[in-house]
């Protein structure tokens, strides 16, 4: 275990959610990947992600995280900016379409919002400039409860991270929408007991062949254990 995840209180029974994880962080030299976390409240969801952050930073990635609440699902691009505000100065160097696109999304120019499809390439393209420093692991915390413009941006990058040393991890509740679960990612769903999560399998709609080499094999099946 490394000395950042060591930090953290004991996680026991899940060695294998660990080094699924460890995995998909280990392989960033051959491009980026997503994975979709879904389970019940309280099953450990959070504090894999935690781990997965320890475990980035001790192999020197960049990690930027966004945490949904509930109070704020109706603010549009509030996890956005969340997630945004520590490198939001690396916009300057993108095209000034695009620098407006993000002061829009962001209620910080004359402009309304464009289209998303604008902001979600933006976003795409600064945290790709991000990435040229250190490989970026993008975190979403209690996805059920960002705004849904943030979760579309987030599904629209986590489709096209395979070239780019960009890793992005979201933990969602079972039963809420999101545009997150219906974009077809790959998913993990996390059992409650431990037989469960002996058995537990990758679960995805579609995947690339490169994310399947990357994760593992995936059934189209939906995110359910195998009984």
């Amino acid at each position: 275990m490394s000395a950042a995840a060591s930090k953290l209180a004991p996680l026991l029974g899940r060695e294998a959610e660990v080094e699924l994880l460890t995995s998909l962080l280990g392989r960033i030299e051959n491009g980026g990947g997503t994975l979709v976390l879904r389970g019940e409240p309280g099953i450990g969801k959070s504090r894999l992600l935690a781990e997965a952050a320890a475990l980035a930073r001790e192999r020197d990635f960049r990690v930027l995280s966004a945490t949904g609440v509930q109070s704020e699902a109706h603010l549009a691009f509030a996890g956005l900016l969340q997630l945004l505000r520590p490198v939001r100065f690396r916009a300057a160097g993108l095209p000034s379409s695009q620098r407006a696109a993000l002061d829009a999304a962001f209620g910080l120019g004359q402009e309304t919002a464009p289209e998303r499809f604008r902001i979600a390439l933006s976003v795409l393209d600064l945290l790709c400039d991000v990435a040229t420093d250190a490989p970026l692991l993008v975190v979403a915390e209690d996805a059920q409860w960002l705004d849904r413009p943030t979760a579309e941006v987030l599904a629209f990058i986590a489709r096209r991270v395979e070239s780019d040393p960009i890793v992005l991890l979201a933990a969602t509740r079972d039963g809420y929408p999101s545009p997150l679960v219906d974009a077809g990612l790959p998913e993990y769903w996390l059992g409650g007991s431990s037989l469960l999560r002996q058995r537990s399998s990758w679960m995805c709609r579609r995947s690339s062949s490169r994310q399947r080499s990357a994760i593992g094999s995936c059934a189209r099946r939906p995110a359910i254990p195998w009984r």
